[in-house]
């Protein structure tokens, strides 16, 4: 508060003194209020534009294939392990199983299949997944089985915890109608050829027949004998073999070379000394709307067979003999043979079987040597001059397995 004295000048300019004070010293405290906010401003980042919130939407499904089996369709595929804004997916993932069908008395489908990462409907059926390999079994109903054959599509869309989807896969097709017979009376026995796999033949149809083979290892191998690796080859253990895979598909026939199912087949890729496990289905082609698939049996009863090292050589052939000398001083008597090389995998050696043919001297047959003879060629310095000789040669293999005698020839010693 101000007192004046009874002095008007005074009072006056002391006044006007206050007054020019408090103006300063306001014009001081907003200065410093600037200055302050200036130093905040400058010592902080400018802040970037506002990010929305993830969703937290599962990447769309890739992967996806379908292979209708019996009356069953099987559905493969992958899960993703990332959001659609590449975060780890956080919590339970619901995957819908989507399948379309094609009209019964139309050619064109009503089936787009690119339309892809849109909802897909009508939902088959839900369940939970993991990121990771995925599949599911869609058992048809009755009215799917009969004919004719309809065009089937099938997407999956994955769904997070909030219900929210970014989308279905691509579809993948498969065909209704009735699937192939299923193969019965499989057998299979070892031959030196390979395997005979046999089955009870369907009379007049012209559907190929599919045979899986699966490696059965040795108890000596590394890997386990249940292993399925179709990315494996197996090392055989016999000389002469070369490496196969552990699974094996042969197809026996199709529908474009008009060939009746013959009811059996040689497997000439099986291997001595390996033990195999045989399935078989049929396979029915179709091509709908433009799309080629497949219809296949259900799968037949598993047979094993042992391919065994018990089936001998081929006997040698072109046996000839040339009566000669040995190389030294003495003109010993001798017999040279020469054979044609038995090319078969295996071949450990020869043997050679000599019986004398002299009138009353005749002998019984007997092997020359103990040892094989590793070559397709022998001399024999063990003859007498002007004695009559037989000779016949086997081929024995690793097993120790002989086989039938070569046809006979005859040769004289020579005298000297």
């Amino acid at each position: 508060m101000h007192v004046c004295l009874d002095l008007p000048g005074y009072c006056s300019i002391r006044s006007q003194n206050a007054i020019a004070s408090g103006v300063m010293a306001i014009w001081h405290m907003r200065g410093l209020g600037c200055a302050l906010a200036l130093v905040l401003l400058t010592g902080c980042a400018s802040p970037g534009p506002p990010q929305a919130p993830s969703l937290k939407l599962p990447e769309v499904v890739s992967g996806l294939t379908a292979s209708r089996v019996g009356n069953v369709v099987r559905l493969v595929w992958t899960t993703p392990t990332r959001t659609t804004d590449k975060m780890l997916i956080d919590g339970p993932v619901v995957a819908e199983i989507c399948r379309e069908t094609s009209g019964a008395s139309s050619t064109s489908v009503r089936i787009n299949p690119n339309a892809a990462h849109l909802p897909c409907s009508p939902v088959l059926l839900r369940m939970n997944v993991k990121p990771g390999a995925s599949e599911v079994v869609d058992t048809l109903p009755t009215e799917l089985t009969l004919a004719p054959a309809r065009l089937l599509a099938y997407r999956v869309q994955l769904r997070n915890t909030a219900g929210r989807t970014a989308g279905a896969s691509a579809a993948v097709f498969a065909a209704s109608g009735p699937a192939p017979m299923v193969i019965e009376g499989l057998r299979a026995r070892a031959t030196k050829m390979g395997t005979l796999v046999q089955w009870n033949p369907a009379a007049g149809t012209t559907e190929s027949v599919e045979l899986d083979r699966t490696l059965v290892q040795p108890p000596n191998a590394t890997t386990s004998a249940t292993t399925v690796d179709t990315s494996a080859t197996h090392k055989s253990l016999l000389p002469g073999a070369a490496n196969e895979p552990i699974e094996m598909r042969l197809r026996v026939g199709d529908a474009a070379s008009n060939t009746l199912d013959a009811g059996g087949t040689l497997d000439r890729t099986a291997q001595i000394g390996h033990v195999y496990r045989y399935t078989a289905q049929r396979v029915r082609t179709v091509v709908l709307s433009g799309q080629t698939l497949e219809l296949r049996s259900a799968v037949s009863e598993v047979v094993t067979v042992e391919i065994k090292d018990v089936f001998p050589p081929e006997a040698p052939t072109g046996l000839v003999s040339i009566p000669g000398f040995a190389n030294d001083a003495t003109q010993k008597p001798a017999i040279d043979l020469s054979w044609q090389p038995n090319l078969e995998p295996r071949i450990a050696g020869y043997k050679i079987y000599r019986h004398i043919l002299d009138g009353q001297a005749n002998s019984a047959w007997k092997q020359l040597d103990s040892e094989l003879v590793p070559v397709a060629a022998y001399r024999d310095q063990t003859v007498l001059a002007g004695i009559k000789y037989g000779y016949q040669v086997t081929a024995v293999d690793t097993a120790g397995n002989e086989s039938a005698r070569s046809d006979e020839v005859v040769e004289i010693a020579p005298e000297p």
